[in-house]
């Protein structure tokens, strides 16, 4: 029931900024809107899973998270996960609220039809946007409790990668509906790939244990700065450093609740 809930609030935030472009006729100012409202909307309910789930469950992560890194043997704890994760969130949605006004403003300025706003349509859009990621927040916080650091990590990747993903999609749909001249079909293309993403995010991601052996193949045939080690070797050493970067995130925090965790 979990899963189908998720599915269908996944659908739903999707289909209100699709539906309004292709059968509410929506402008691309509006559509841009709305999407951007999506966009805060969700990563502050990802924020309150992790505020959440820091509360119920503090683990090592949450105070002094260990990043993915090139090099682990020089990477410390980065801090606060949630600080963190704002900081990148809505340091990208406000320098696309910025380009948003200024290419709106400019368009408007011009006469151009696609960048008029139907306040109303975004009002009504945003409403529907808020009500299906509220629905998908409640369902998440009846389990939270049990949900591992790397579940909330999860969330937050998706939700970082989604935004940065989207907020460039969309910058250069507009850019290019502004040079093209062809809103209805440029802008339309980009709302439907914007739409699979989203879709296609949520869907289990492919991490085998085990390097393929396509992969693996092909890798050994090129120069190797490493002589005598395959790509099996450097595949398996991946996975068992990530490994202990995950335990060392999952560790419990010796004063739970504490801001500043006593941890090593």
């Amino acid at each position: 029931m979990t899963r189908i809930a998720h599915v269908l609030a996944l659908l739903g935030v999707n289909l209100v900024p699709a539906a309004g472009w292709f059968v509410g006729h929506w402008s691309a100012g509006t559509t841009l809107l709305v999407y951007w409202a999506e966009n805060v909307i969700a990563c502050l309910f990802v924020a309150v899973r992790i505020l959440v789930h820091q509360r119920m469950n503090p683990r090592r992560g949450h105070f002094r998270y260990l990043a993915p890194s090139t090099d682990r043997r020089t990477s410390r704890g980065q801090g606060s996960f949630v600080k963190g994760f704002l900081l990148v969130a809505l340091a990208f949605s406000a320098g696309h609220a910025v380009f948003l006004a200024v290419i709106l403003g400019t368009l408007s300025h011009n006469g151009e039809a696609i960048a008029r706003v139907q306040w109303h349509s975004v009002a009504l859009g945003c409403t529907w946007v808020l009500a299906f990621l509220a629905t998908d927040l409640v369902v998440d916080l009846m389990a939270l409790r049990r949900w591992p650091f790397w579940r909330i990590e999860q969330v937050a990747n998706r939700g970082l990668g989604r935004v940065i993903v989207v907020h460039l999609t969309l910058i250069f749909g507009l850019l290019g509906v502004a040079i093209t001249g062809a809103p209805s079909t440029l802008f339309g293309v980009f709302v439907a790939l914007k739409t699979l993403y989203a879709v296609g995010s949520a869907l289990p991601q492919y991490d085998p244990a085990t390097a393929p052996r396509w992969l693996s193949a092909a890798m050994n045939r090129l120069p190797n700065a490493h002589p005598g080690r395959r790509f099996e070797d450097f595949w398996a050493e991946d996975r068992a450093k990530e490994a202990e970067r995950r335990r060392r995130n999952e560790e419990p925090v010796s004063r739970p609740g504490s801001p500043d965790p006593a941890v090593p």
